[in-house]
C-alpha cells in the first residue's frame, strides 16, 4: 500500500467499550463514553467484536482481525486489561483459505459456540470453542447459503436466525429456523422480512429482555456499517415485525466514520468504529469528498 493508498484508506476499524447495560441504552438512546482498545498493530484493523467474559481485571472478545495489505479477515481472541484498555494477548482461533469475520457467540447446555460469518465458502458453519487452546473446533454445518452476519436467537426451545444473503447483504434480510442447534436451519418463508437498507443487516447479538426481543442492525445508506439501529421485534411463526428505537450513529473522533457491531455483556457494551488511518489527513480527503458530492 503505497502513501497515497495509505492516506485515503478509511477502513481502520477499531473495538471500543462503554460501562452501560442494554436497559440504559434503549432508555437513554445514546451510547456512554467509548474507550477504544489500545493495540501496537499498524498492519492490522479488529472489528465485528463479540464478549466472551469480563473479570475485574480483564475483558475477553472474539473478533475479526483483518490485514490491511491481504484483506481476508481471521477470528482472534483478544485478551484485554480492562483498567488501561490495552491488549494483553492475541490469539488465532480460525483462519481459513476463505475470509471469515462476524464471530457470533452463543452459550448452549453449559458450552460455547461461535458461528463465524464465511460467505466466500457458501456455507454456514457452527463451532465449538476450545477455552484451553483458544481455538473453534467440530465445525458442523447448520446452512448450506452464502449468508452475512447471520445471528441467532433461542425462543421457547426453537432456534431462528436473522441473514441478509449474497450478493445483496444490506437490504434484505431474512428469518431461518431449526428445532437444533446444529440441524440445518431453513428459511420460514420465500420474502425477507425487512428490505430497508437502514436496518436489515445484523449489528451485533439479539437483545432479550423478558417477552420483548431487540435486534442490532445496520444502517448502510450513506456507506456500509455506517451506524446501528436497533430494532423492536416481534416475532412468531408467521414471520417478524419490527419497529426502529433507537439510532445510534458513528462515535465523534477517530473512528467516526463507521459503526457496525454492538454487544453485551452483563454492564458491559462493545462497539466497533472506523476512521482514517492517518486521521488528520483523512480529514482532508473527507472534506474533498464532500465537496465533489455537492458539485
Amino acid at each position: 500500500m503505497n502513501i497515497i493508498s495509505k492516506i485515503k484508506y478509511d477502513q481502520n476499524w477499531n473495538i471500543g467499550f462503554c460501562e452501560q447495560t442494554s436497559e440504559e441504552l434503549i432508555r437513554d438512546k445514546q451510547l456512554k463514553p467509548v474507550r477504544w482498545l489500545k493495540h501496537s498493530y499498524r498492519d492490522r484493523w479488529f472489528a465485528d467484536p463479540f464478549i466472551y467474559k469480563v473479570t475485574e481485571s480483564e475483558i475477553i472478545v472474539f473478533v475479526e482481525e483483518c490485514p490491511m495489505e491481504n484483506p481476508k479477515g481471521i477470528i482472534c481472541e483478544l485478551v484485554i486489561d480492562r483498567k488501561s484498555m490495552r491488549l494483553k494477548e492475541r490469539y488465532v482461533m480460525l483462519e481459513l483459505d476463505t475470509h471469515l469475520s462476524y464471530p457470533a457467540i452463543i452459550w448452549h447446555d453449559g458450552k460455547v459456540y461461535v458461528y463465524p460469518e464465511n460467505g466466500a465458502s457458501g456455507e454456514l458453519n457452527i463451532y465449538e470453542y476450545d477455552e484451553t487452546k483458544h481455538r473453534l473446533i467440530n465445525p458442523t454445518c447448520i446452512l448450506k447459503e452464502a449468508v452475512a452476519d447471520a445471528t441467532i436467537i433461542e425462543k421457547d426451545g426453537h432456534f431462528y436466525m436473522s441473514a441478509t444473503k449474497y450478493p445483496e447483504t444490506q437490504v434484505k434480510a431474512y428469518l431461518y429456523e431449526s428445532d437444533s442447534l446444529f440441524a440445518l436451519f431453513h428459511q420460514l418463508n420465500d420474502l425477507p422480512y425487512q428490505t430497508d437498507k437502514r436496518c436489515s443487516r445484523q449489528g451485533g447479538n439479539w437483545i432479550s429482555k423478558e417477552t420483548t426481543h431487540y435486534r442490532p442492525a445496520q444502517d448502510c445508506v450513506n456507506r456500509y456499517g455506517a451506524a446501528i439501529s436497533i430494532m423492536e421485534v416481534r416475532m412468531s411463526k408467521a414471520g417478524i415485525e419490527e419497529n426502529e428505537m433507537v439510532h445510534i450513529n458513528p462515535i465523534r473522533g477517530r473512528y467516526g466514520l463507521g459503526l457496525h457491531t454492538l454487544n453485551f455483556y452483563r454492564d458491559i457494551c462493545v462497539v466497533d468504529g472506523c476512521g482514517y488511518l492517518y486521521p488528520y489527513s483523512g480529514l482532508i480527503v473527507e472534506m474533498i469528498r464532500k465537496l465533489k458530492r455537492r458539485l
